[in-house]
């Protein structure tokens, strides 16, 4: 009896070991002799060679045999099969296809990645992805770190989950100190928020820095479509933004985004430069509809950039985070047909606006607006203003509209704006925002905190009073008195019915004004019947 239990058990422990052996055997990759094309699909029966009649049904396989320049293509999965999990890395130029849905519906193929870091897509130089639907990743649907020619089109990015996001490696954010300074060079700050951690992951990350390794990065974005968890009592489980760009070194980025459309996140797009970063953003027909915050922020620099770490407000202390990196980083935003509304009312009062400039760098960067044929309304905060009572930026061009920059004269001189920077034509529709607000112009459109102007001619501001179906003029704007040191907001000219704010901020200076000549008188855009 004991020889036979010795026996049985040799036996089993023989089997335990060719199972786990045979689990541990890689793929046979040459079965597939078309090594250009690869196809997966969820569900997959049996033991699959990539092809279009056997399918690999895992992410892992085909990313294990798939080389550089293919095109990967997802087949429509099996009946009830989940999406595909665990995610892939893509290698340079691969493609990456669903197959493209009928009639306008949603894409078939579905991918995901449920564990750590819980990115369903990671990028790689020259890559193409469409007709995907990427569901409830653990982390971002999209993840470009340091990657060139980058196109996403006709997708779907969507999360319902009942944990935050993960966060960027901790390696994308090593601020290195030397005494009382920051060494931009040796630090690594593509994946810093402004307070110097590393970000949690939005729908769409792209970062860059020195290392991309190409004086032009291009990034496009066609008719993609990401919302976040529509369920408004879980803020804190939905992406913190549908895309994060995030710029350093002397790196030049272009962003292309067309035709595309963010709900339901905390914030729409971040667009952040830093060190000598360059980014230019242009969005065409880009729609932003019921966030907690901001539709776009524009954003240059650290929080305590140039200050010491005595410097202490109710919004910042800088024992901490000074000495911090500084920037000189220029950031262009290019706005034409951009719609942001809030038809869930999800926004936060005095928080949530279609556009916020932030400087956080003492006036060393630049920053530039440029804003035409856009929807601005009903944003739960002035659809459009800086912020800048921490910091301060080089320059800004905040151009909503110009069409002559000379008040003495009223027939529109587009060549002069134009030599000064501006080129947006107007022509936005601006009204409805400032909600629920308990500022005390209850019909502010816009905002400056701290230096600068805001050119905002030729465009349709609503109707204060609906009676008269006209337009209405800026008029005066509210001038408040702000030291910087207090939340207290004290109002030098209170001005009921005013359509903008000006904030004096003692720290940094004094905004020089609205100017928003030549309002259009009737609706450029009239709702359809």
């Amino acid at each position: 009896m004991a020889r036979l239990c010795l026996v049985f058990h040799v036996v089993s422990t023989f089997a335990l070991l060719w199972t786990a052996a045979a689990a541990q055997t890689p793929i046979d990759c040459t079965r597939n002799r078309e090594q250009t094309r690869w196809f997966v699909r969820a569900g997959a029966p049996g033991e699959g060679a990539g092809t279009n009649a056997r399918p690999f049904a895992s992410l892992a396989d085909v990313e294990r045999c798939a080389p550089a320049g293919a095109t990967i293509i997802v087949l429509a999965p099996a009946d009830s099969a989940p999406p595909l999990d665990g995610g892939i890395r893509l290698k340079d130029r691969q493609k990456l296809f669903g197959a493209a849905p009928e009639r306008g519906g949603k894409p078939a193929a579905r991918l995901t990645n449920t564990g750590s870091p819980g990115d369903a897509i990671t990028l790689a130089h020259g890559n193409e992805i469409a007709h995907l639907h990427i569901d409830t990743p653990a982390g971002a649907a999209i993840l470009g770190d340091n990657v060139d020619g980058v196109l996403l089109r006709d997708l779907l990015l969507t999360r319902q989950s009942a944990t935050p996001p993960s966060t960027l490696d901790a390696s994308l954010c090593q601020v290195v100190r030397d005494g009382d300074v920051v060494d931009n060079a040796r630090s690594t700050l593509r994946g810093c928020t402004g307070g110097q951690t590393p970000a949690v992951k939005a729908a769409v990350v792209l970062l860059a820095d020195d290392g991309v390794g190409s004086a032009a990065v291009r990034y496009g974005l066609q008719r993609v479509v990401i919302q976040g968890d529509p369920s408004p009592e879980k803020p804190a489980t939905s992406w913190p933004a549908g895309m994060s760009v995030i710029v350093a070194g002397r790196a030049r980025v272009t962003l292309d985004v067309q035709d595309s459309s963010i709900e339901y996140t905390t914030r729409g797009l971040g667009l952040r430069g830093v060190d000598h970063g360059v980014l230019t953003a242009n969005l065409t027909n880009v729609r932003l509809d019921s966030l907690r915050s901001d539709g776009i922020g524009v954003v240059a620099g650290f929080t305590c950039s140039g200050l010491d770490k005595a410097t202490k407000t109710p919004f910042m202390n800088c024992e901490k985070l000074a000495p911090a990196p500084v920037s000189e980083a220029h950031v262009v935003l290019n706005a034409d047909g951009l719609r942001f509304t809030d038809t869930q009312r999800r926004g936060q009062p005095n928080d949530a606006a279609a556009i916020e400039v932030i400087a956080s760098d003492q006036g060393r960067s630049t920053l530039e607006v440029h804003v035409t044929r856009s929807d601005i309304i009903g944003a739960a905060a002035a659809g459009v203003f800086t912020y800048y009572f921490i910091g301060r930026p080089g320059r800004d061009v905040i151009d909503l509209g110009w069409l002559n920059p000379d008040p003495d004269r009223t027939s529109p001189d587009r060549d002069a704006c134009r030599k000064l920077g501006y080129t947006s034509a107007g022509q936005n529709r601006i009204f409805g925002n400032m909600r629920n607000s308990k500022n005390i112009s209850p019909y502010v459109e816009v905002g400056l905190q701290g230096p600068g102007l805001m050119m905002a001619q030729g465009n349709y501001w609503g109707d204060i009073n609906p009676v008269d179906g006209k337009g209405d003029a800026l008029g005066e704007c509210g001038v408040f008195d702000w030291s910087g040191e207090t939340r207290d907001e004290t109002p030098v000219k209170p001005l009921p019915e005013a359509r903008c704010d000006l904030y004096n901020i003692r720290p940094q200076g004094n905004p020089t004004g609205v100017d928003g000549r030549f309002h259009l008188a009737s609706d450029p855009r009239p709702a359809k019947k």
